[in-house]
This record gives structure tokens, sequence and C-alpha cells, in this order.
């Protein structure tokens, strides 16, 4: 089985879908989706599948729209219309899930429970000085976990996927997404950024390849292979693309 389909199936199978979805996976979508500081993330972010779909195609309906205006009429007639083309439409994303990522932030709510001044300077002048005793940490509140949206279209590379293709495709994987609906965002949650969102799953080792920028020579290639993925990320971040990694299952 090449690895692209190994990706697929993993991804469909409801108990090998946490070896491509891992914690660290689900955090790197979410910070895409949302305006969400990864340090503020106290715990492993979890998942809400509601729906998980395969193969998922372009809409095979076609649709047009015309105005029609009479002379001396100021609102123009429309007409709208969409017909099934009886064509089979291509496969826009390998799969499309929506449902949530589960997050728990710090909640930073210390309480200043003592507070000592020192005074220094007689014949000098006065300078003073204080110390703020905060109350311990666990005296915090625990974190509380927030369901956040998403809509995510998964595309899944081969060994040596090509950055050029794989931008092709994502257009055609964000259309995919549009049929399905957006869910309301939690009250108090961060702002979102996407609210459909095109995620890339390659090969870990795609990253050895140094076509790919952000990495320095003089480092060894496990963080060559960090550094070209964390530049990856930021730059496509910015295009409502996720970028996660597989690696062989044992």
């Amino acid at each position: 089985m090449d690895v692209a389909s190994e990706t697929v199936v993993r991804l469909a199978d409801p108990v090998a879908r946490a070896s491509v979805l891992t914690a660290d996976a689900l955090l790197a979508i979410a910070v895409v989706a949302y305006e969400l500081d990864p340090a503020v993330v106290t715990e492993p972010v979890t998942a809400v599948f509601d729906r998980f779909d395969l193969a998922v195609p372009l809409d095979a309906r076609a649709s047009a729209m015309a105005q029609f205006r009479r002379t001396g009429e100021p609102v123009p007639w429309e007409v709208a219309a969409s017909w099934d083309t009886a064509q089979i439409p291509p496969v826009a994303a390998d799969a499309v899930w929506a449902g949530a990522v589960v997050v728990r932030t710090a909640v930073l709510d210390g309480t200043i429970v003592a507070v000592t001044a020192d005074q220094s300077g007689v014949d000098s002048p006065v300078a003073l000085g204080a110390t703020v005793r905060m109350s311990p940490p666990e005296a915090d509140p625990a974190p509380v976990p927030v369901p956040l949206p998403v809509l995510v279209a998964f595309l899944a590379a081969g060994e040596a996927p090509s950055p050029r293709e794989l931008l092709r495709a994502t257009t055609a994987a964000r259309l995919g997404a549009g049929r399905y609906p957006v869910a309301d965002l939690p009250a108090g949650g961060p702002v979102r950024r996407f609210e459909r969102l095109v995620c890339w799953v390659v090969p870990e080792s795609a990253f050895d390849d140094p076509g790919w920028p952000g990495a320095a020579d003089d480092t060894t290639p496990q963080q060559r292979r960090a550094d070209r993925l964390r530049a990856a990320r930021s730059w496509l971040a910015g295009q409502g693309v996720a970028v996660i990694t597989t690696t062989e299952p044992t």
C-alpha cells in the first residue's frame, strides 16, 4: 500500500485515527483555525468527530443566474437555475472532518496574599522596595475544556510530496468542504481565523528535503527537519492550511 493510501486508511479507521491526529497534530490545526497561542494550552488537545467523510467530491450540480431589466423599471428581474451535470464529480478531498478540537488553556487568577515594603536611605533620597507574594499555582482554577468547532479538508501526500501540486489541490479541497455547515463559536472563545481549512498530511521524512526552506546547515538532521516543518507551517497558516506529519505505524 502506498503512503498516501495508508494515511487515508488510518484516518478512516476510528481507532487508528489517533495515530495521525495526535495531540500535537490537533494543536497544529487549532492554531491555524483560531487566534490561539499554543503556549497557553496546558493539556493535550483532544477531538470531537461529529462527521468524518472520505473521498469527498466536488458538487455535481451547476448553477447560473441572470438579471433582466425592462426599460423604465429600476429593479431588475433575477432568474436563478441549477441542474445536474450528469458527470461523475472529481474527488476534492481525501477526507473532511466536521467536529471540534477541545483545548484547555491556563487561567491566570492568582491572588495577592501579602505585600511588604522596605525603606532605605536616611541622609540620601528615599528608595522604596516592595515584595508581592501571590497565591500558589495550585490555588488557580482548573482549566476548563473548550470545544472549538473546526471544518477540515484533508489532503494525504506521498513519500515525496510536491508543494506545487498540494497548493493546486488545496483550492478544490476547500470547495469540497463548502457543502458542510459551519458551527457557531462558543461564547468567550478565541477569534476564528478560518471557517474551513485544509490540512496537508505528509510523511515527516518529507522535510529531509533541502528544498524546504527554514533550516541551517550546521544543525542536526532532526533539527533541520523540525525547522523546515516550522517554517512551512508559518507561511501556509496565512493561506488557511495546516500541516501535520506522519510516521511509520508500529
